[in-house]
């Protein structure tokens, strides 16, 4: 699957683009600005313009090397960024760290959408060697090679290894003619300043509300609908990336509401062990979102009853039903409002859906 689009971004890319065209781009730029904006993908876009057939310039985005790029498969594009620690013997860690890197990259390459690193990932000595051993080699097919360096805050220094952060010095203190480095961070502050240093720095703004609406409209499979992308997007700040977090924690919440609802309708051996797997203490606010959903999800199946229209789920159920039970889902948020413990909330409320006949 290609990359998405690049959203956003029109007045930085102007200007990219006439210093692309000037063959006048620095061999180390850091792309700083906020999370989840667009910087990586900001710097497959430059990388694209670097190695495009008709270029450098902006990226045709038809020609065979924009296409390799945009579905991460150019040679001449080398994409790192934090994943876990390498674990084997020492001398084939660099071997290791390169498997690691390959699929996730295949796995960004099935799904673009990826999201914010895991807290105990960094750009590990193994990686910064595997990317040195690159950074030596001629180009494959381009007139340059690329290397881009994503969340490079988290470059981390090791005490009893200082010689990642040397490697990564060297390689930027003497780049090869050929190669450009594409470093992006939200926290410039945590790189190094010999790092730092050794870079051109550039700011990346955050996105227009627009452009993330658009974005979700248009990118996620299935796609956002246009009022709640409207909403994710006003709340989203300018980030794509929280736009898409808020959207994954949404389906979640709408999962549980149906499964909620759909074991409220089972055996009384089924409501019993669900009633069991509810956490007891904690995630209060986790629980009336989920009573929320489900109110909504009956709201819906009201609505559809009363317009006559199918669709919805429990669109079938008589509205006298569905009022009743959203009415006693209603006194649950209450009850979890007053602090009682959700496994009781849940008990009394699949007993009580159940008898409703929801």
């Amino acid at each position: 699957m290609p990359l998405p689009p690049l959203y956003g971004h029109e007045e930085l890319t102007s200007r990219l683009a006439g210093t692309l065209k000037a063959r006048r781009l620095p061999p180390a730029l850091l792309l700083v600005g906020p999370s989840g904006i667009g910087k990586q993908r900001l710097g497959q876009w430059i990388a694209a313009g670097l190695l495009c057939e008709s270029g450098p310039g902006v990226p045709c985005g038809t020609c065979h090397s924009c296409h390799l790029v945009n579905t991460l498969q150019h040679p001449d594009v080398h994409w790192f960024f934090p994943l876990a620690r390498p674990k084997g013997d020492e001398s084939k860690q660099v071997e290791e760290a390169e498997e690691m890197l390959v699929e996730a990259i295949t796995a960004r390459r099935a799904d673009p959408l990826y999201g914010r690193p895991d807290g105990l990932h960094g750009l590990f000595l193994p990686m910064v060697r595997l990317l040195h051993r690159r950074a030596i080699m001629r180009p494959v097919m381009g007139r340059v090679k690329v290397f881009l360096v994503g969340e490079a805050d988290h470059l981390v220094p090791q005490a009893s290894s200082p010689e990642a952060a040397n490697a990564m010095l060297k390689v930027l203190e003497e780049p090869p003619p050929d190669t450009h480095f594409i470093l992006t961070t939200a926290e410039p502050s945590a790189l190094l300043p010999t790092i730092r240093s050794r870079l051109v720095p550039l700011r990346v703004r955050r996105l227009g509300s627009a452009d993330v609406a658009r974005f979700l409209r248009e990118v996620p499979k299935p796609p956002v609908a246009p009022a709640e992308a409207e909403r994710r997007a006003a709340a989203a700040y300018g980030s794509i990336g929280d736009a898409l977090e808020a959207r994954a924690e949404a389906d979640d919440v709408q999962a549980a509401a149906r499964r909620l609802l759909e074991t409220a309708g089972g055996k009384a051996s089924v409501r019993f062990r669900y009633t069991l797997g509810v956490k007891a203490y904690g995630a209060r606010s986790d629980f009336s979102e989920v009573l929320d959903a489900a109110a909504g999800i009956l709201r819906d199946g009201l609505a559809q009853r009363l317009r006559g229209t199918g669709g919805a789920d429990h669109a079938a159920v008589p509205v006298e039903r569905l009022l009743e039970a959203i009415r006693e889902i209603e006194r649950a948020k209450s009850w979890a409002r007053g602090n009682v413990n959700p496994q009781l909330i849940v008990a009394h409320l699949g007993r009580t859906l159940a008898e409703i006949g929801l």
